[in-house]
């Protein structure tokens, strides 16, 4: 089974090929929001190198939120166009399952927070079983501090990753104290590869969907929507 793989919900720009759960390739970068100019060539600069065409990709993988509103459409509309083309499935994966997914670590909790500002986080909890990350709450929007006081219940230590994990360290170590531990830099951030794993079990179990039924999941209404309401 190979999966292109397409994230976009964030500042990296990443793509991947895979086979089964073998990554054959990836091109990323983190260096602004230039999706919209970036990302395409980066897909058709890593399927030329890997000497593939479209037709040779069983499913298109695509991170489906939360995240940035752009950065989402983006990614939403080239795996559509994509999938349309090849007459094949989406494989919809949430955002913060393809980051936690980062953290391969059996005897903690992991809690990927991305910041999503003014406080608010998105965010979920998830372990590692039979070497499968799976939910134990799967993601949704929240502040800071309502985060906090739904992991003060669990007993068992928790690892964070994401960049708000960066931006809200001292108020989660002032919070859980010794159970908090945190992520290297490198593992902060979402990447075509890890996408491209989380995918492939999903698309074994059969959760892959059309592309003209495929959306994004954006959990909370955009600014512009927001300031109007």
């Amino acid at each position: 089974m190979k999966i292109l793989s397409i994230e976009s919900a964030s500042v990296t720009a990443s793509c991947a090929v895979a086979e089964d759960e073998n990554i054959l390739g990836e091109y990323t970068l983190r260096h602004k929001k230039t999706h919209s100019e970036k990302l395409m060539p980066l897909i058709e600069d890593l399927m030329r190198e890997l000497k593939l065409k479209i037709d040779d990709i069983d499913y298109i993988a695509v991170s489906k939120g939360p995240g940035s509103y752009t950065g989402l459409r983006i990614g939403a509309a080239i795996a559509k166009s994509l999938s349309f083309a090849a007459d094949i499935e989406i494989v919809g994966v949430p955002s913060m399952k393809s980051l936690a997914a980062n953290l391969y670590v059996e005897d903690k909790l992991i809690v990927p927070v991305m910041d999503a500002r003014g406080e608010r986080v998105y965010t979920g909890i998830y372990r590692w079983e039979n070497n499968e990350c799976k939910e134990v709450k799967d993601q949704f929007p929240c502040n800071i501090d309502e985060l906090m006081e739904i992991l003060k219940d669990y007993q068992e230590p928790i690892i964070f990753n994401g960049d708000g994990s960066i931006n809200y360290r001292d108020r989660i170590e002032k919070t859980l104290i010794k159970k908090a531990y945190f992520a290297p830099e490198v593992f902060n951030y979402l990447k075509a590869s890890t996408l491209a794993c989380v995918a492939f079990n999903m698309a074994v179990r059969g959760e892959t969907v059309p592309a003209e039924t495929f959306k994004p999941q954006y959990l909370r209404l955009s600014q512009a929507e927001r300031n109007k309401k």
